[in-house]
């Protein structure tokens, strides 16, 4: 069976396809596991340049856009101030699909209207089974894109969305009507391993008893205020607990540093640490004992995927992504969006004795449902019933 992932988009951060699957697993270890069930995994990707290679039995088509798609998406990203590469049409890589003929389409993205019309209406030949893949968005609040927008979800054969409650906008909003065609599936995983605690925190420098991690933006949506009022009420609790906190976007920082300026106890025990670099990430989880994310939405949550790789517990909001990666709480400890009490209440109810049984026990689940082995497993599946249903 030929399954084909479709990625008719593309971050223009990079143009080099090897260092680009180096950061992205999704496209590089489950391709690859897949192959090793058995499928012919073709990879189509638009990209800035075009490249063609096969890699741990899968093929990879990076595809760049014609002089007419790119003159049409610079066009119109002069009169909407967005960037190109979010109206660039890929007729190359629906060629590019339609002459590998595959058995399905597995389709990453569902707000991508266009790309996945070109896709759709495809001359020729009988047009194979698609899969939606969501990776985040909201159905459209323009009219002519909510018309693309029910095109496309009316020919596809399943919706992978991280949770039931995701999906629900779109049912609502018409855009689903067969609601039995939505899979609970997660967006993404990852490939990061355990690492012994002592060795990793000699790499990092972080100490602690315990340590805590804060990976992620200092917004609004992941609120690190409230993270950092229940570390207040944990170090009352645990004197000797630091705080270390990792992030690409700071918006709350001066608010958090008065904080911290302001109660002494903490400035000792936070340190707000910056950018890490991608490939540094993986000894810093491993470093620490627990991660804290105060999110009030998320359609995954990498971070938490991550750390979880690497048996940290995850201390996290009771929002549905995080209670579906957590097996509703049984793999970590949910706390209300912004209740710092329950956040404390929640990581304190661990006692310290308790930390490495509890990780080794958050590692196991992570490899029994949310690795990319466990996806795989899933897929196959998946694909096998929407076949079955062409017969």
């Amino acid at each position: 069976m030929t399954i084909c992932y479709a990625l008719p988009y593309y971050d223009p951060a990079f143009t080099d396809p090897e260092a680009y699957l180096e950061r992205r697993a999704l496209l590089r270890d489950l391709p690859r596991l897949l192959a090793e069930r058995g499928y012919t995994m073709h990879v189509v990707h638009a990209f800035p340049s075009s490249h063609e290679f096969a890699r741990n039995g899968v093929q990879y088509h990076f595809v760049r856009s014609g002089k007419l798609a790119r003159g049409f998406a610079g066009g119109v990203a002069r009169s909407t101030g967005r960037p190109p590469n979010a109206y660039e049409p890929a007729w190359q890589a629906a060629r590019i699909i339609r002459r590998l003929q595959p058995d399905l389409i597995h389709f990453h993205g569902t707000n991508l209207y266009l790309n996945h019309a070109l896709l759709l209406a495809m001359p020729g030949g009988t047009r194979p089974p698609l899969v939606l893949h969501y990776h985040g968005g909201s159905p459209s609040p323009n009219r002519l894109a909510r018309r693309l927008q029910r095109f496309n979800f009316r020919r596809a054969a399943r919706f992978l969305f991280t949770t039931q409650a995701h999906a629900q906008p779109f049912i609502e909003a018409g855009l689903i009507d067969e609601p039995h065609r939505v899979v609970e599936f997660m967006q993404s995983s990852s490939s990061f391993r355990w690492q012994a605690r002592a060795e990793a925190r000699r790499q990092t420098g972080m100490t602690g008893h315990p340590v805590y991690l804060w990976a992620g933006r200092l917004d609004a949506n992941k609120d690190p205020m409230t993270a950092l009022r229940g570390f207040e009420q944990i170090l009352a609790a645990r004197p000797q607990a630091h705080l270390y906190a990792y992030y690409l976007e700071d918006d709350l920082l001066p608010s958090l540093r008065r904080h911290v300026e302001a109660h002494p106890a903490l400035r000792a025990r936070v340190h707000f640490q910056g950018r890490a670099l991608y490939d540094q990430m993986e000894s810093i989880y491993n470093s620490a004992d627990f991660i804290v994310q105060g999110s009030h939405h998320e359609f995954s949550g990498a971070a938490i995927l991550e750390a979880m790789a690497c048996g940290v517990i995850p201390v996290v909001t009771d929002i549905p992504s995080f209670r579906a990666m957590t097996g509703a709480g049984r793999y970590g400890i949910l706390f209300p969006p912004g209740d710092a009490d329950a956040l404390a209440r929640g990581a304190l109810a661990v006692p310290p004795e308790e930390i490495e049984a509890r990780s080794q026990q958050v590692r196991a689940w992570f490899e029994q449902t949310l690795s990319f082995p466990a996806l795989a497993r899933q897929l196959d599946g998946i694909y096998g019933d929407v076949l079955n249903d062409l017969c």
